[in-house]
């Protein structure tokens, strides 16, 4: 079981069909590798139909959502394998990052301290990027003005909120500065998921943040 599960909230909407597909990415991920995560989204969609049915409000209240948490554990799931993808140099990728990895993609160097692959999800306002940074190496200091979500997919990170291995799933920490740093052992790959833009809160931000708003980095 995941140390950071992702949010009740968030797994529901992820099993209603209602997610950016930024961040359904990101909930796919942290299911195909926490297994509790995986068998609460199909419990969900086991109890899903029949909170439709009972359902009368357009959209489900706070009350419904209750009822729908309180029932998971009355629906039995059998677990279910997720293979990983074999291609070359992702032996690490869970299925659902698949069908996002190109033939020829590699990684790109920033800022001389993390390789970054940006990934093309049609439609969705969200950047979404794999970042991998080496044991000891951290992300420049930066904060949050929209929603970031974090899956870890090999090794580890610490920053200021606690220790992430794999699968576990983070959200924010939002206006809150940290600074992930990879943890000893294999290099730490996490899947990355932005609403906007990032701060640099560091001595070099106030050069750096134009580029970054922009994209260039």
């Amino acid at each position: 079981m995941s140390r950071h599960p992702a949010p009740d909230e968030l797994l529901l909407d992820y099993a209603a069909g209602t997610l950016p597909e930024g961040p359904a990415l990101a909930v796919a991920l942290h299911a195909a590798l926490d297994p509790a995560a995986r068998q609460a989204v199909d419990r969900l969609n086991a109890v899903g139909g029949a909170l439709i049915e009972r359902e009368t409000e357009a959209s489900l209240d706070d009350a419904a959502l209750d009822r729908a948490i309180a029932r998971l554990d009355q629906v039995a799931v059998e677990p279910r394998a997720t293979p990983s993808a074999r291609r070359p140099g992702f032996e690490w990728a869970p299925s659902p990052l698949t069908p996002h990895l190109r033939a020829g993609m590699g990684w790109r160097r920033i800022l001389g301290k993390f390789d970054e692959i940006r990934l093309d999800v049609p439609g969705d306002a969200y950047r979404v990027s794999l970042l991998r940074l080496e044991p000891g190496r951290g992300l420049p200091e930066h904060k949050h003005p929209g929603y970031e979500y974090t899956v870890c997919l090999q090794g580890g990170y610490t920053d200021a909120t606690g220790s992430y291995g794999v699968g576990d799933f983070a959200v924010g920490p939002g206006d809150q500065r940290h600074e992930p740093i990879a943890d000893p052992g294999d290099p730490c790959i996490a899947l990355i998921v932005v609403e906007k833009p990032i701060v640099l809160t560091g001595p070099w931000g106030r050069w750096l943040n134009p580029l970054v708003s922009r994209g260039i980095i």
